[in-house]
């Protein structure tokens, strides 16, 4: 469970923003919603992700209401609905939890892809960054004493 100004802070939004965007969407966020120590709100992460996924529909132009619709209609679909496919789609359009998680494995696979090429970068520069063996002072003198036995 995470506080109003953690999840403010994940979702993007003010303190203030959040708690309007909480008010509207409370029927859909009651499963998600607990109360702490001195009755702040918690948020559970499954309310974070319902949040983002109403904003995100918001920045593609829809009103809070239309959002908070099509992301109610989305979770009652991914619950096991008989009456909607579930072929990953909603009504013609991507479900938000499957661009979610599309954008997450294009993210991974992207810092995967990152991570092996800085890896080879230091495979290739840490002979540069090591300094040269030393001979040690004992070969010095093994190889003088080798020589005057000669």
């Amino acid at each position: 469970m995470i506080t109003m100004e953690e999840a403010a802070k994940s979702v993007g939004l003010s303190d203030r923003q959040l708690r309007r965007r909480i008010e509207v969407c409370r029927p859909l966020l009651a499963p998600y919603i607990r109360r702490g120590d001195k009755n702040r709100l918690l948020l559970d992460h499954g309310a974070v992700e319902v949040l983002r996924a109403v904003e995100d529909r918001r920045a593609m132009g829809a009103t809070l209401e239309e959002s908070m619709a099509y992301v109610a209609d989305s979770i009652k679909g991914e619950q096991g609905s008989e009456l909607e496919p579930t072929s990953g789609q909603t009504r013609g359009q991507d479900s938000p939890w499957l661009l979610v998680i599309a954008a997450k494995d294009e993210t991974i696979e992207a810092l995967k892809a990152e991570n092996a090429h800085l890896r080879s970068e230091i495979e290739r520069l840490m002979p540069l960054a090591l300094p040269a063996p030393r001979r040690g002072l004992r070969s010095l003198f093994r190889r003088s004493r080798a020589t005057a036995a000669a």
